[in-house]
């Protein structure tokens, strides 16, 4: 499956949040302050917060414009 990103591996922040079961976005943006975060990636990744995974899937915070 090809996303609107042309990353079959891309999640959305919306479905991290979901996965992590977390109730809001704030809540989310709150647990992302550390030196390594996930990526918005469908394998489970982690990566610094301007990085992006082996799979070319950029950090949350990246993704969200906060870096």
């Amino acid at each position: 499956m090809t996303t609107r990103h042309g990353n079959p591996h891309r999640i959305t922040f919306s479905q991290w949040m979901e996965s992590e079961g977390y109730a809001n976005r704030d809540e989310a943006l709150e647990a992302l302050n550390d030196s390594i975060v996930p990526a918005l990636c469908d394998e489970g990744c982690e990566v610094e917060p301007d990085g992006v995974c082996e799979h070319g899937c950029p950090s949350a915070l990246l993704a969200m414009g906060l870096i």
